[in-house]
């Protein structure tokens, strides 16, 4: 699996950008584009099993129109219509929108109207005004659910799943294909994931050996018959913590990407003699900041592409877990 190769991962890149509400709802717009193509590329039995997932069983057509940024009335009166609210909490919040709205999304049929709203993120949530706001986008005369349909992340990924195993038994190699790639979008992106798999976090190390090594890492931790291993629930990365006391390892996604050591306590300044140990051994120097030497001096950093093999590392892991007491 790579962020380079799936067709939906939108990579932007080195960004000067630094506004996280632009960046969200670039990140938004690309989820909404992933699904739809999903829909729309794949067999139109697809979006036949999804309108049924949704609570409209009785559809005969499979001529659907999929539609980005819905701007303007529908014009057509179809038998069923609803909002369909997508997001990671499945919560929706009262407040107020601006009356300029616009459904991210439409899936259109002679049967059927659906108008979506994606929200991503488990701090972004759905909001009552803009959901009821979109209802007058329908057709005028068209009746329509009055509550909207809510779903959550994690759910669109599991009946996704779930219809992997139905198109590969009809050999649709095609239908597959994109179900597969938009599952492994969802891994690198942590869409519909509360818990962010130890794969996505893998996947943020970018240089295939670093990621590789990360793998040979994590397993050296956890299968190690001498540690006794807890998750340390970091946020940032995958943290490893020796049961009862605090994280002695984190493999980060922040701070250059690299492998942590915590090693005894911040006074003793462990860190700082095995740094320079490290660097010694692997030849390079990490650009260590110097706020980061003041407090931090208990902590060692690797960047994994400077090693050549576990073996060269496993023993300043060993004597991480050994001092964090």
């Amino acid at each position: 699996m790579s962020i380079y190769q799936n067709i939906f991962h939108y990579y932007r890149g080195q960004t000067r950008n630094k506004d996280e509400g632009t960046n969200i709802l670039q990140i938004e717009n690309n989820v909404t584009k992933a699904l739809l193509n999903v829909l729309q590329h794949s067999s139109n039995n697809l979006t036949l099993e999804f309108m049924k997932y949704l609570g409209f069983p009785f559809l005969e057509s499979r001529d659907f129109n999929y539609r980005y940024q819905l701007n303007g009335k529908l014009d057509k009166v179809t038998p069923y219509a609803a909002v369909i609210g997508i997001s990671e909490n499945r919560e929706v919040r009262i407040g107020s929108v601006k009356n300029y709205n616009i459904p991210d999304a439409a899936i259109l049929s002679n049967e059927v109207s659906l108008l979506i709203e994606n929200k991503i993120g488990f701090n972004s949530y759905l909001v009552d005004a803009q959901l009821e706001g979109h209802n007058r986008n329908f057709a005028d005369e068209q009746i329509f659910l009055e509550d909207p349909i809510i779903i959550s992340w994690e759910e669109v990924r599991q009946f996704l799943k779930k219809q992997q195993q139905h198109f590969k038994e009809r050999n649709d190699q095609i239908t597959l294909f994109l179900l597969t790639q938009f599952e492994e979008f969802c891994i690198i992106n942590g869409l519909g994931d509360r818990q962010r798999s130890k794969e996505y976090f893998f996947l943020r190390f970018e240089i295939d050996s670093a990621r590789k090594l990360a793998k040979q890492v994590d397993s050296y931790i956890m299968t190690n018959p001498l540690f006794d291993i807890e998750d340390a629930g970091t946020s940032d990365g995958i943290g490893y913590r020796r049961k009862g006391f605090t994280k002695f390892a984190t493999l980060t996604t922040a701070r250059q990407r690299c492998l942590i050591l915590h090693i005894g306590r911040k006074e003793q300044k462990t860190g700082l003699e095995i740094q320079k140990q490290i660097d010694d051994l692997l030849g390079k120097r990490f650009d260590r900041k110097k706020y980061e030497e003041e407090k931090y001096p208990h902590e060692a950093y690797i960047r994994l592409e400077w090693v050549e093999n576990l073996g060269q590392i496993s023993p300043y892991i060993d004597y991480a877990y050994e001092h964090r007491k």
